[in-house]
């Protein structure tokens, strides 16, 4: 199959590269994706990677499968054990495969923004002379997630807001663990934790992956590249 049919000079560079760092300069609907694709099948066409050792990191699930169907049209059974997902998932699947290293029971719920609110809501209830203020919950839980990723809070929420969301903050975590659950915010968080803490995990997700490609890398956030970069540090094959 030519793997370069169809592409620019500077596609078929990146689609021809097979290992060390790649920044792919691409805009919106520059054909980034379709780079990937090419490039992904090449790399399990000519065995130049396992299916299995490669992960792509997208922002959407419905990005992630439509990279997988193109691959497999093209390389057919030979795609098959290619990860392709969001950061998210790929949290999750972290998350369930090591549950007991971070708290959590094997079957642990996620919680969604309204579970989380009625969650922020009911420790606001739960503080003394609190009930005298009412707090916007959104407001709230956006500080508590701002506070857990380590962020400087807008300069434009009100002093006891950020009171607030300090003493909120380890209440909140350690109520998601008496629960059993974690949340969005907690799907990068955790897999950060568990890196950390316990570094024969990060070495076999390393061993893993050795081919580390993300869609839309512009978009990541602090979280999100901390993670990748963990992933991706003892191959350094990472395709931007």
């Amino acid at each position: 199959m030519n793997w370069l049919e169809g592409l620019n000079p500077e596609q078929q560079q990146a689609v021809s590269h097979n290992y060390g760092p790649l920044l792919i300069l691409a805009g919106a609907g520059s054909g980034k994706t379709t780079v990937l694709v090419a490039r992904t099948g090449r790399l399990i066409a000519e065995k130049i990677a396992d299916s299995k050792s490669i992960c792509v990191l997208t922002f959407t699930n419905k990005s992630a499968r439509e990279l997988k169907h193109r691959v497999q049209k093209k390389v057919g059974q030979q795609a098959k054990g290619l990860w392709a997902g969001t950061f998210h998932s790929f949290g999750l699947q972290l998350l369930r495969k090591n549950y007991k290293l971070v708290g959590l029971p094997a079957q642990f719920g996620v919680l969604d923004q309204s579970d989380s609110q009625h969650v922020v809501k009911d420790l606001i209830k739960n503080i003394k002379n609190s009930t005298k203020e009412k707090f916007d919950i959104d407001k709230i839980l956006n500080l508590i997630n701002l506070l857990r990723c380590g962020k400087a809070a807008a300069p434009d929420y009100l002093p006891e807001y950020h009171e607030m969301a300090e003493v909120l903050m380890p209440l909140y975590e350690r109520e998601l663990k008496k629960l059993g659950v974690t949340d969005f915010e907690g799907l990068l968080l955790e897999p950060l934790r568990l890196f950390k803490k316990h570094p024969d995990v990060l070495e076999s997700v390393q061993n893993q992956y050795h081919q580390i490609m993300v869609d839309e890398f512009q978009d990541t956030n602090k979280e999100q590249l901390e993670l990748v970069n963990f992933i991706a540090a003892k191959h350094l094959n990472l395709a931007v």
